[in-house]
């Protein structure tokens, strides 16, 4: 043999069953290396080509587990964006076989200091974003109702090994199966019951709504409540879990979790809707997921150790699509009576509410239009940037790749001289508010350009006051809205 005979890669099959094992891990073998992962792949085009997912799956094929998994891996570069996800003609989704090397990572003890302390917070207190003193009364005063205690003895029964006894999984009591209330938020912000309709859905709140952007669940509430739907607030929900950090950590338990809170709506025989596009993105996955037998049998046999079960028989949605599906746009228009007209609206769609596609179902994740159809009913005018696709970045691990993204973002948004920026997750939504503060600093560019969630500036063309709206708590104010006061 000739000197080449040294650089033959040598396949390891022990790293390949690992992997294999892991949920939708075996996948990778369909890879036949065409590229179309890296061609829309964000983190690929602001690293420099350090994060490659082409380079990734051939890494896979070959089990070249050191590095994958070695100290300086990439794996924490993606965005999860679900670009891949939609791009691949094999369907081999990438973004999931790198979540499932992130399982592998967190197996071994690898777990980036930002996703350890999210996940860690979660175990403790069953939700991302821990409730605190100054959050309760807060929501008092804006007249929400409070919280119900998040089920950490059950969340601590699921993530388990298993080698819990009967016993102590019996111990676990399920006071959330029969347990239901009603609110809606009138005008004036007190908490009331709501008479019966036939459009009533589970409201499945999240974390970061509830506990750090409270006003904007009060603007649900009286924007839903105006248009005929009937909240019903599901009593004790856990975190949805986290769809970036936890699925990253344990994905089998992932699913668990999120399972144990659909079966909350599933025993009340209601549809779930949702606030938050990573919640939206969990719940639906896992609703997805669990249509194969062998994998709810996994799922339902932790879910047994707390003496639940998932059925299959409630589905979930973005409370945008709520609008748009059962309440529509027209009835929407016909509630405005303070026209936005004039108002230039920059979109942003994030990446988990129209991606994966197959399973959002919410729109045409290339040339969606939901968001211009609702923002266009107030009266306003939607501005589609050059950069509306680009996700946040929030899931990359880099200090770098999504404060480029950011700015190139807002940049575009800034040209088309729109007033602010639509959108419809937290998450995105501090990306975009404490983060454009950080932007400003590093590059000197002072976009100025304010972020609001819609439902806010859908109660403002309601009739909400703006000091109702809850803007003084963000870093950049849409005072934008004060011109339409006199309306």
């Amino acid at each position: 043999m000739n000197s080449a005979t040294s650089d033959v890669v040598r396949v390891n099959f022990a790293f390949k069953r690992e992997l294999a094992r892991k949920i939708e891990g075996n996948l990778a073998s369909f890879c036949y290396q065409c590229g179309a992962c890296v061609g829309d792949c964000p983190a690929a085009q602001y690293s420099n080509g350090a994060f490659n997912p082409r380079e990734l799956m051939l890494k896979v094929l070959y089990g070249l587990e050191d590095e994958l998994l070695g100290e300086g891996n990439v794996l924490w570069q993606c965005t999860n964006c679900y670009n891949c996800h939609e791009r691949c003609p094999q369907q081999v989704k990438p973004v999931e076989v790198i979540v499932s090397l992130k399982n592998m990572l967190a197996d071994r003890g690898i777990v980036p200091p930002a996703a350890d302390k999210v996940n860690r917070t979660f175990l403790a207190g069953g939700r991302t974003t821990p409730m605190t003193s100054a959050v309760v009364r807060q929501r008092e005063e804006l007249g929400l109702p409070p919280l119900s205690a998040p089920p950490v003895a059950e969340i601590q029964q699921l993530v388990g090994n298993g080698a819990e006894s009967a016993a102590a999984a019996g111990a676990v009591t399920c006071t959330a199966h029969t347990s239901l209330s009603t609110h809606a938020v009138t005008g004036d912000g007190a908490a009331v019951a709501t008479e019966k309709t036939t459009r009533r859905y589970a409201f499945f709140p999240g974390c970061l709504i509830p506990t750090r952007h409270p006003a904007m669940e009060v603007a649900i509430r009286k924007t839903l409540g105006r248009l005929g739907i009937e909240i019903v607030d599901l009593e004790g929900t856990s975190c949805c879990p986290d769809p970036i950090y936890f699925k990253a950590k344990d994905k089998l338990s992932w699913l668990s979790i999120a399972a144990r809170n659909l079966t909350l709506a599933e025993n009340l025989g209601l549809q779930v809707f949702t606030n938050c596009s990573g919640c939206t993105a969990t719940l639906s996955e896992t609703h997805h997921l669990l249509e194969d037998p062998a994998l709810r049998a996994r799922v339902n046999e932790r879910l047994g150790r707390i003496g639940r079960a998932y059925q299959g028989t409630t589905s979930v949605r973005h409370v945008a699509t709520l609008l748009r599906d059962v309440v529509g746009y027209d009835a929407v228009r016909a509630s405005v009576v303070r026209p936005l007209t004039g108002l230039k609206v920059a979109i942003h769609y994030g990446c988990h509410l129209l991606k994966p596609s197959r399973i959002m179902r919410v729109d045409d994740p290339n040339d969606p239009s939901v968001m211009e159809q609702l923002v266009a009913a107030l009266g306003a005018t939607p501005v589609r940037h050059k950069n509306w696709s680009l996700c946040c970045g929030k899931a990359c691990q880099s200090d770098e790749i999504p404060t480029a993204m950011m700015r190139d973002l807002l940049r575009s948004v800034s040209d088309e001289e729109a007033d602010l920026l639509c959108l419809i997750c937290p998450t995105c939504f501090g990306q975009f508010d404490y983060g454009q503060v950080r932007i400003s600093q590093k590059f000197d560019e002072n976009f100025g350009t304010p972020p609001l969630y819609y439902f806010q500036l859908l109660a403002f063309a309601q009739g909400t006051p703006y000091d109702e709206l809850g803007c003084d708590r963000q870093r950049l104010k849409p005072d934008c809205l004060r011109r339409f006061e006199t309306v």
